[in-house]
């Protein structure tokens, strides 16, 4: 045990020397509240009643949530998977899987960091008010759309093992989802057909509802069934085709 959290620390301490991911962590979800507050502050929502800018801080945290599960830690995976890493650990007594739970927790506490801070941000320069007497629920969805995302990011592993190559593909499904997923341009802007499509074919969306339902209108998660069901639904989808194809013992031997 003391090894795996010498190794999670160790995963850690290499995210924290990345500064170009740092920098999209942490530093352009910040830019990007403060610049896009400044033009929402005072304006009201598409509902006409709540405050534009009380829907922004729920839209972004999804971002925080791609960049670190897609792009970070899939790309994390498939660069150990490409350059023998895990064999390298294995001489140390680490299990791929081992290996595979220490990035993944570092990027964790990556994102943690980066989501906090947002909120911080937010509650400093925009006196945003948090949901706490809806914590409970906030917590459910954002670890429901970390199950979704990070679901996402191993498929994609296993489809795709050139770490170029995933980043090329990762890169385009973040935009998709940040574009198209209601994480920028909120889905009220959208015409009918696009909603209709995105709802099927970028199931962030769904998460974006929930997040801004028991985020800003106090709703709980089960006001939202089929939204949780459609995520879920998706990631265990993902989970068992990728499990199919992710070969572990193949890691071993290479």
């Amino acid at each position: 045990m003391n090894k795996l959290g010498a190794l999670c620390f160790y995963q850690f301490k290499l995210q924290l020397r990345d500064y170009v991911n740092m920098f999209f962590v942490v530093a352009f979800p910040v830019l990007m509240f403060i610049i896009f507050g400044s033009i929402l502050d005072g304006l009201l929502h598409y509902d006409g009643i709540s405050n534009a800018i009380d829907y922004l801080l729920p839209s972004y945290i999804p971002i925080v949530i791609t960049n670190t599960a897609v792009l970070i830690f899939g790309t994390l995976l498939v660069n150990h998977k490409e350059h023998n890493f895990f064999i390298k650990y294995k001489l140390l007594g680490f299990k791929p899987v081992h290996v595979a739970f220490a990035l993944f927790f570092s990027v964790l506490i990556f994102q943690f960091l980066g989501i906090a801070a947002l909120i911080l941000t937010a509650v400093l320069t925009n006196d945003i008010a948090l949901p706490i007497n809806n914590l409970h629920n906030v917590l459910i969805i954002m670890i429901t759309i970390n199950i979704f995302q990070f679901a996402l990011a191993f498929f994609l592993s296993t489809v795709f093992n050139k770490s170029a190559v995933y980043q090329t593909v990762a890169l385009i499904i973040f935009y998709f989802q940040m574009f198209l997923g209601g994480m920028t341009f909120p889905p009220e802007m959208f015409t009918e057909t696009i909603t209709k499509m995105t709802e099927i074919f970028n199931p962030i969306i769904h998460g974006l509802y929930v997040i801004r339902g028991v985020w800003v209108e106090g709703k709980s998660i089960l006001d939202f069934p089929l939204e949780m069901m459609i995520l879920l639904g998706v990631s265990c989808g993902l989970l068992v085709l990728g499990s199919k194809l992710f070969n572990w013992n193949s890691l071993n031997t290479k």
